[in-house]
């Protein structure tokens, strides 16, 4: 008997459900847990309708993994119902995890690095308004390509807007903000007139 993949996370993305539909065309049956008591807010309405209406997805709604099971592989998880508490295990082979596309950047909240409504920060040519830096940008130059609006400091990965959302891509970023780092410590600091 084929046991279901399981995905759970937070579903807040397109990718996400993306991903639900192309485990759905190979698993015979996915399940998909969701922390939250529906879609509502998360994703389109075509979207949460697409998945529900999948034969093959389930969706369990209050529901998140609590334990692992295995010794040299996934045996079972512990699933628990957040609206009861009551826990269960089932049986599964395969976990998926989408831990969301909620960058965590709380702590630039009080600074001057510029973050979009979802909390990314803008880094680069993505801060020019009709080709002028912010007025918080206090140097004569552009902002290099993944230079937040604070002169000097650099983001790289998921935590910046327009990211593909790739470990290898966020490691090349990194890469890039050494060079970067590198050249604006070497360049001399013209402020704007």
């Amino acid at each position: 008997m084929q046991r279901p993949n399981r995905l759970c996370g937070r579903w807040r993305k397109f990718g996400w459900a993306q991903a639900v539909m192309h485990f759905a065309k190979s698993a015979s049956k996915v399940v998909m847990l969701v922390r939250a008591g529906n879609f509502a807010g998360t994703m389109s309405k075509y979207l949460s309708e697409r998945i529900l209406s999948q034969p093959n997805v389930q969706v369990r709604f209050n529901t998140a993994v609590s334990g692992l099971d295995g010794d040299d592989h996934l045996r079972a998880i512990t699933l628990q119902n957040l609206s009861t508490g009551k826990e269960e295990t089932a049986a599964a082979t395969r976990l998926f995890v989408c831990i969301g596309g909620s960058p965590n950047t709380e702590w630039a909240k009080d600074t001057a690095i510029i973050r979009n409504e979802a909390g990314y920060l803008i880094t680069g040519a993505d801060l020019l308004i009709n080709g002028k830096t912010p007025a918080c940008w206090p140097l004569q130059r552009n902002p290099m390509e993944l230079e937040t609006s604070v002169p000097g400091s650099f983001a790289a990965g998921d935590v910046r807007m327009g990211s593909t959302k790739r470990a290898a891509a966020a490691v090349g970023e990194g890469a890039n903000c050494i060079t970067y780092v590198h050249r604006y410590m070497r360049e001399p600091k013209i402020a704007k007139v």
